[in-house]
């Protein structure tokens, strides 16, 4: 019998550590698919690298607006009651999501595939905080950004960029895009720099520019400090004390891709292509790392000629023209506002490093001013270009940035990351809630399936069940030294005497009080009983209170 309990009662052991190894496993395999520590860390907007875009964040905050991180999913955007003068920003989405059960596009089928980069759900979380006038920023080149531009009609290449226009200060890796009148090297440069046509002259070319900047500019209201200047400080001349906008933008962009030249076939409105790429530029289509042309082999094999869309608007109204409309910016390049070319200027004195190696000779552009400008135009949304108050930003006004889609090189911090994001899918997603409800609802029927059903409730009429309960139950009360306590206890009590009286009395006067020998013997000797004698012991004391 002792044989078979010790061997039930490691085999049972053994279970139990092998589900746990099991279920160690499978958490390993899920975080080893999430978290990939051999990525560079980059592009975070809370880290100072060269490589990262917190000049961009300390700048807004500065400019009195909240700055806020997501690390779970973009479900958390539904959250946000009125996102007018939110912006989203997702620079660089190095991570895919994961392929987890979700309600289809058109909300009758479950999907067990989803796009690349975020979820059926997390997108529509992108796309119905736009459509309640959030506006969006998308950095990205390879990343996994697809599902979303998919979204809104527009296809990345996903082919590298290569352009006769780059920074002959650094290297072929940072291209230039122009959306200016002020470069004159290309042919036909008119044709292809116009300027922010929308920002400076409206959808009319004898319009007025949408841009709040350009109409505070147009005010010619005056401003005694740069402060005063609010969010567009960036365009404020110290001589003339007033707001000097310029609609000229030339854009350093490092290894950039471009998007497909296909005809827009999103549900918004307006669509517009601001920035390309010149004419002397090729998207490697081989992926060789060469510029093949067609003079030199085969058409099917050459590369593409430019030029190639790379700056793309989209806006939820017909010609985003409504201030409180929502608007997304594509942009196919993930690092255009990394620290080194958004603070060009810190850069070149040595701020900033790469591999020990200081950064200089950045050149001037216009990266910064175009970021500003475009957080400008989502926060003043106000349409009122006479009071100073309203150049300045609102007590809602919030940047916030998508770190979710981050490798952060720190296991627990992915781990972190991975948990607050299956949490915001079970609380945020139907298929979701539906799934953890169903979870639960198991769970709930394991726990009772385990339980075993209470005894009947029955009254037994047992010296040993009535003073002491069963001996498995309460072993505690079947101790000698407590019947004893228990019985002494009871003498005092009948003969009423108080603690230090009893503590007094003779041992000789105690025995004449109990009179039965048995229990005077139980109660002066140090002795051990079994189970049996304790049971007579206690029969005993019952029978004596009676008499």
């Amino acid at each position: 019998m002792l044989v078979r309990k010790s061997f039930r009662k490691y085999q049972r052991r053994a279970l139990i550590s092998s589900f746990y190894v099991a279920l160690l496993f499978l958490l390993f395999l899920l975080l080893s698919s999430y978290v990939n520590l051999g990525n560079t860390k980059q592009l975070s907007a809370y880290d100072n690298d060269w490589d990262d875009i917190s000049e961009f964040r300390k700048e807004i905050s500065d400019l009195g607006i909240n700055t806020k991180s997501l690390v779970s999913s973009p479900l958390l955007l539904n959250e946000i009651e009125n996102p007018t003068n939110s912006t989203f920003v997702i620079s660089g989405v190095e991570k895919d999501t994961f392929s987890l059960p979700s309600i289809g596009s058109d909300s009758s089928f479950i999907s067990f595939s989803e796009p690349e980069g975020y979820s059926t759900s997390e997108i529509s979380a992108i796309m119905n905080f736009v459509s309640r006038g959030g506006t969006v920023i998308v950095l990205d080149d390879f990343g996994y950004s697809s599902g979303l531009a998919d979204a809104v009609g527009i296809s990345y290449s996903n082919h590298r960029l290569y352009d006769d226009e780059y920074a002959v200060e650094l290297d072929y890796n940072y291209v230039w895009m122009n959306i200016s009148q002020n470069h004159t090297d290309w042919e036909n440069s008119d044709e292809f720099h116009i300027g922010h046509s929308r920002w400076h002259q409206g959808t009319d070319p004898t319009g007025t520019g949408m841009h709040p900047c350009s109409r505070w500019a147009e005010s010619e209201i005056t401003f005694a400090t740069k402060e005063e200047a609010g969010l567009c400080a960036h365009h404020y001349n110290s001589t003339s004390k007033m707001i000097e906008y310029h609609h000229d933008y030339n854009l350093l962009l490092n290894a950039p891709s471009a998007f497909e030249s296909i005809e827009f076939s999103g549900d918004f409105s307006y669509y517009e292509a601001v920035g390309r790429s010149s004419p002397q530029s090729y998207l490697d289509l081989n992926n060789d790392g060469k510029i093949t042309l067609e003079t030199e082999t085969a058409q099917s094999e050459a590369d593409s000629q430019g030029p190639f869309d790379v700056y793309i608007e989209t806006c939820d109204s017909s010609d985003c023209s409504d201030s409180s409309a929502g608007r997304i910016y594509f942009i196919s390049d993930g690092s255009a506002l990394i620290n080194a070319v958004y603070s060009f200027e810190s850069a070149n004195s040595g701020e900033f490093d790469e591999d020990g190696k200081s950064i200089t000779n950045i050149p001037e552009n216009d990266n910064r001013k175009w970021a500003l400008d475009v957080i400008a135009e989502s926060v003043l949304t106000a349409n009122n270009f006479t009071n100073k108050e309203a150049i300045v930003a609102s007590s809602d006004a919030m940047v916030i940035f998508d770190e979710s889609r981050h490798s952060q090189n720190v296991l627990f911090t992915d781990a972190y990351n991975l948990i607050y994001f299956l949490l915001v899918y079970l609380t945020g997603d139907g298929i979701g809630m539906l799934l953890l409800f169903i979870l639960l609802f198991l769970a709930f029927e394991a726990v009772l399936i385990k339980k075993t059903d209470p005894e009947p409730w029955r009254h037994i009429f047992n010296i040993i069940y009535y003073g002491f309960g069963d001996a498995k139950r309460y072993g505690y009360y079947t101790r000698t030294n407590k019947i004893k306590q228990v019985f002494l206890s009871r003498v005092r009590n009948l003969n009423a005497l108080s603690r230090e009286e009893f503590d007094r009395m003779p041992a000789q006067e105690l025995q004449e009080m109990i009179k039965d020998p048995v229990l005077v013997k139980f109660v002066f000797e140090n002795k051990k009983y079994d189970l049996e004698q304790t049971v007579a012991i206690v029969k005993r004391i019952k029978a004596w209170q009676k008499g």
